[in-house]
């Protein structure tokens, strides 16, 4: 069971709990609460997990973009060098590598922009998951915290009233 699985069922053990009157509080069991927030805790590290994954995806396709620009690098100048032997064609060498280099540059800044991009997008979508998830582990600590405080309250205005 993953952590929003988890945080959802959460969610529905406070819906349907008994509601006090007047206070609109609800009483839940702390037990089956802190198990939750026990499994929640336990599974953090796995989105952590995931989260390194992508960092590491995108390095390996930055390695990779970056060896391929290399390997464009290389046979454009083992084509230059073949092509030595006269001054023309040495020059139309030089000029056709450079076209290559410049190209081979703009390609490879653009898969290192995909790339970001991409795991930029991916973290990003795990972030908002770890945020949604600490917003409703908090919520419900504070809920939980909450719960002898109300009681206090609850038995202070009986006793009042009697």
């Amino acid at each position: 069971m993953d952590i929003l699985d988890v945080l959802n069922e959460l969610e529905e053990v406070i819906e349907e709990s008994t509601k006090l009157p007047l206070v609109g509080k609800v009483l839940v069991d702390d037990e089956l609460i802190l198990d939750m927030i026990d499994h929640i805790r336990t599974s953090l590290p796995e989105e952590m997990r995931q989260a390194k994954a992508i960092v590491l995806e995108r390095e390996k396709i930055l390695e990779e973009a970056k060896l391929e620009a290399q390997r464009i690098i290389k046979e454009a100048k083992e084509e230059i060098a073949k092509m030595a032997g006269q001054d023309e064609i040495v020059k139309q060498a030089q000029e056709q590598a450079q076209a290559i280099v410049e190209q081979t540059n703009a390609v490879a800044r653009e898969i290192k922009i995909g790339a970001y991009q991409y795991s930029d997008d991916l973290l990003k979508h795990v972030e908002e998951v770890l945020e949604k998830s600490l917003l409703q582990v908090r919520s419900g600590r504070a809920e939980l915290q909450a719960q002898p405080q109300k009681q206090a309250e609850k038995e202070q205005g009986a006793r009042e009233s009697a």
